[in-house]
This record gives structure tokens, sequence and C-alpha cells, in this order.
């Protein structure tokens, strides 16, 4: 039987939501996604350490761009999103991630260290909010 859960999502007794989507194990990486998004000192340590030819916001990007959950958020109700307010939040989170990485080419430490950044790791934290897993 499914854990009990309490919370927005489900309410006591009833199984999480993410169990009724078709994609459940694309909504874990989406989550972890997300979380990386969402912490700027991750990022500097995890990411501003490697070498361009080994990129860790390209491999971020390449998850987004082959997830579709930015591009088409909508089309991932039921799959990966479980409702508006998470389509929502990946449309927030698309629209400022474009508006950083459309800038003329800089490196991955630019684009962290940069103030529109932040908007990015905001962005990331709503998302995690609206999808049940707000970061204490």
């Amino acid at each position: 039987m499914f854990p009990l859960v309490s919370g927005r999502r489900g309410g006591i007794g009833m199984p999480p939501k993410s169990t009724e989507l078709q994609t459940p194990w694309i909504r874990a990486q989406l989550l972890e996604w997300l979380v990386r998004l969402s912490d700027r000192s991750w990022q500097e340590e995890n990411w501003t350490s490697r070498g361009p030819e080994n990129s860790g916001l390209d491999e971020a990007l390449d998850f987004f761009d082959d997830s579709g959950v930015l591009a088409e958020p909508c089309g991932r109700l039921g799959f990966v999103l479980v409702d508006e307010e998470e389509v929502a939040a990946m449309q927030a989170l698309d629209s400022v991630l474009d508006n950083v990485i459309s800038a003329p080419s800089l490196s991955d430490v630019e684009i962290i260290q940069s103030r529109a950044w932040g908007e990015v790791v905001d962005a990331a934290r709503r998302a995690l909010v609206a999808m049940g897993e707000g970061i204490q």
C-alpha cells in the first residue's frame, strides 16, 4: 500500500499524487535539477570547478531540453507535472533561464555569478515550492 501522506497533494491516507504520473522518474529527475538550480553555493562548488568542455550547466540545460518540461509544460501535465501551478512555475523558470542563457557567450562561472542568475535560482526555488518540495 501507499505511505500516509499529508499536505496539499492527496491528503492523509492518500497516495502521493506523483504516483499517478505516467513518467514519475522524469519528475524525480526534474526535482533533482531544480534543487541544484536553487542552490548557488552548490553550483559554484560543482559547476565552476569544471572545464568548459565538461559544463555542469550544459548538463542541466540538456535535461530541460530533453524533458520538454520548460518548452512545453502544458504538454507535460499528467506525465511530469500534476497541475497548473506547476505549469506556471515551469513557464516562469523558462522565461528567466532563457533571458540569462540568450546573453552573449559567457562561461559557466560568469553566468552563475551574474545578477540575472539570481532570478533563475529564485524561480527554481519557487518551482520546488509549487511541486510541494520547498526548501526548508
